[in-house]
């Protein structure tokens, strides 16, 4: 016979009883261990909330170029800074390379459109020669109104003039700059021409004293036009060139060198004046070979200049170019 302790440890229902409590009792030690554990999750997702980040540490480097060494520094900003550490080149070249950052845009020559360079020759060269004409012209002026040349005096009746019709002549020119868009490039020469016909009327006006101010009028009605149009198709002309969203660096230094340009030409007009074109027949000499100069430097210009505009004449070249293939081969159109 089999004990009575064995038969109870044997019997279904107290070992269902038994297995059933040990199993409540290890699901409630589960739920507190679960809840230990959101506990801590919660109590280090605040503490790495509280925890800055440590910041990026700087970023420098050097850079060493023909014998030139530069240390940029990244920002974790954003912005870079750089500083020159050591330069061993010559004095020319320096100069030179401090011309070029001062006068042309950054990253000359790869941001820029080929023929750049050109156009900039020939523009500096027409400013030049178109301030050496106006110093001219203003002397001339001064000679017709019974004045002597002098600086202060061909400021004021250089200014007179202009308010009155140049302004007109601006006005005029303004109401044709819808025309401008297409062919920036006529448009450019023909304010050259303008102007250098304004500077001749002006130069002549002492040879008819008693026609002073209709003369003089006249010149600057014609100059007052020139200038609107030179404006107006600047911004297309350079547009042309900029190669890298680089617009406003390109605008910025090509108007340096035309102010550079500008000083050098009024210089040379100051010291024409007062040599070579002191009287009428050097002025008959000198302006005529200037204005060719000038209208000449203003067409290299405009050739150096890669304006792609679809303008008239090309939309109907383009056309009859079509046409002219479309009756070679009249079932190119079925295809």
């Amino acid at each position: 016979m089999e004990p009575e302790g064995q038969k109870a440890s044997l019997n279904p229902s107290a070992m269902l009883t038994s297995l059933l409590g040990r199993r409540a009792k290890l699901h409630e030690e589960l739920r507190i261990i679960e809840k230990q554990d959101k506990i801590k999750i919660q109590t280090m997702d605040k503490e790495q909330v509280k925890v800055k980040p440590p910041d990026n540490p700087p970023l420098y480097w050097t850079e060493i170029s023909e014998s030139v060494s530069h240390r940029f520094h990244f920002h974790p900003d954003g912005q870079l800074s750089m500083k020159l550490l050591d330069d061993s080149r010559s004095v020319i070249h320096r100069t030179v390379d401090s011309f070029l950052s001062k006068f042309f845009p950054s990253g000359y020559p790869y941001s820029v459109s080929e023929g750049y360079l050109r156009y900039t020759q020939f523009r500096a060269l027409q400013h030049m020669t178109s301030a050496t004409l106006s110093v001219l012209s203003t002397q001339s002026l001064l000679f017709a109104a019974g004045l002597r040349p002098t600086p202060a005096q061909a400021t004021a009746v250089s200014w007179i003039l202009k308010d009155g019709m140049q302004h007109v002549g601006k006005l005029i020119c303004s109401n044709l700059g819808a025309r401008m868009d297409s062919e920036p490039k006529s448009w450019r020469i023909l304010a050259d021409v303008l102007y250098d016909l304004g500077t001749g009327l002006e130069v002549l006006s002492p040879m008819c004293p008693h026609l002073f101010l209709q003369v003089a009028g006249l010149g600057n009605f014609a100059k007052g036009m020139a200038v609107v149009a030179a404006r107006a198709t600047r911004l297309p002309i350079y547009s042309s060139f900029a190669k890298e969203g680089n617009l406003s660096d390109l605008f910025a230094k090509g108007e340096a060198i035309s102010t550079l340009f500008n000083v050098v030409g009024l210089g040379a007009g100051i010291f024409l004046a007062s040599t070579v074109c002191s009287s009428m027949q050097g002025k008959l000499v000198v302006g005529p070979v200037l204005s060719v100069l000038h209208v000449y430097s203003v067409v290299e210009e405009m050739r150096a200049a890669p304006v792609n505009t679809l303008n008239p004449q090309r939309t109907a070249m383009i056309v009859a170019d079509f046409l002219k293939v479309l009756k070679l081969n009249p079932t190119m159109w079925l295809h």
